[in-house]
């Protein structure tokens, strides 16, 4: 049976001759000009090149650094783990000088220090020096806490095409500015916008805002804009950390509580350690305005810091009982150190760790941090 429509039923739209080269060539001009004014726009605020987003410093750059344990004779000799005062706190090139070795940047933003350390003494065969810096309740969560399970799935092995984007996101990073996850076109009008509030809507003076530039090695430095007191960018991260502060202060039973736990958790692994060389130092970092105001209020260290440090058999360091560790640095948004007080930070540290060392071991930080000859 013939078909009730004939071919010469279907109509075609005609396509008019255009210059296509000169059509691609506008498109490709505009696409260059908009991603060149938004280059030159994030860098007048800073946002600078080579500068990873926050998520891929505590997850995938986690990750690439942690492998860094597995591989045979590998020469690391000191680690850094604990939480985003770590990061902050901690100036690699000079922690290298003092220390004689660089150290590998192993903590992560949000998330305590305990399921990381159980994994390298557990399953690596590192037996050098762990500084483990101390955040007040935070050290104590021993779970994956904000970060610390993605990072731990891409050190497990993450699929293709998240590696791929990885590699892609990297390179691009390394010469545009705007890729910033502070820098996102939502991020700016939630954050600049002078829209008036709504039910239902965020809380624009709340949200999580640029804090840091991570960059190669997981090194961290503060963000300029922030280190302003009193400043947009200052008053937004205050903003975000007032959302945990707001909690009443845990009773003394909770504290004593998590002094405990954390002393059955820790303390097992600090022996392990020491039984193969190793040795951890507990470092409690330092903090100002309404954290170190909530710490006092809760009676941290009596009630949780000072059993905990007597429970774990290992050498501790409270930078509250230093100025030049604690009160004599800045730190503009009440957690983290400024750039500068980072380099004094590093500096500093290393003398305060030898002496507190020497008196509880009797032994220089060096004669851990050596290598031992394995050639016997």
């Amino acid at each position: 049976m013939p078909s009730s429509t004939s071919s010469s039923d279907i109509p075609y739209r005609e396509i008019p001759d255009r210059n296509w080269g000169l059509a691609w060539l506008v498109c490709a001009a505009l696409v260059v000009a908009a991603v060149a004014g938004w280059e030159v726009k994030a860098r007048s605020m800073q946002h600078a090149p080579g500068d990873y987003d926050g998520y891929t410093n505590f997850t995938v750059q986690w990750a690439e650094e942690r492998r860094k344990l597995d591989v045979p004779d590998h020469g690391i000799r000191v680690l850094l783990l604990g939480s985003s005062r770590m990061l902050w706190a901690a100036d690699l090139d000079i922690l290298e000088q003092a220390l004689g070795t660089r150290p590998l940047q192993l903590a992560i933003a949000g998330t305590g220090p305990a399921l990381m350390l159980k994994g390298i003494v557990e399953d690596t065969d590192f037996d050098g020096l762990v500084l483990v810096g101390v955040t007040p309740f935070l050290f104590n969560r021993l779970d994956e806490g904000f970060f610390g399970g993605d990072a731990l799935r891409w050190y497990a092995g993450a699929s293709p095409s998240e590696r791929m984007g990885h590699v892609i996101h990297s390179f691009l990073s390394a010469h545009f500015g705007f890729l910033d996850d502070g820098f996102k076109l939502f991020e700016l009008i939630d954050h600049y916008s002078d829209f008036p509030e709504r039910d239902g809507v965020w809380d624009l003076s709340a949200g999580e805002w640029k804090l840091g530039h991570h960059y190669a090695e997981r090194q961290t430095d503060m963000w300029a804009p922030v280190e302003v007191e009193g400043s947009f960018d200052n008053a937004q991260i205050l903003a975000f950390w007032m959302l945990g502060l707001g909690r009443p202060p845990e009773p003394p039973e909770r504290m004593a509580e998590m002094a405990q736990t954390a002393v059955e958790f820790f303390a097992p692994l600090v022996e392990q350690l020491r039984a193969r060389g190793g040795d951890v130092v507990f470092i409690r970092m330092p903090g100002s305005g309404k954290y170190l105001e909530h710490d006092l209020a809760t009676n941290y260290r009596e009630l949780t810091w000072d059993p905990m440090t007597e429970g774990f058999g290992a050498v501790s360091i409270n930078a509250m009982d230093y100025a030049e560790l604690s009160s004599e640095l800045e730190i503009p948004e009440w957690s983290h150190l400024s750039r500068q007080s980072q380099d004094d930070f590093s500096r500093r540290i290393v003398a305060v760790l030898e002496q507190r060392y020497l008196e509880t071991r009797g032994q220089s930080i060096h004669e851990i941090i050596r290598a031992p000859d394995r050639g016997d």
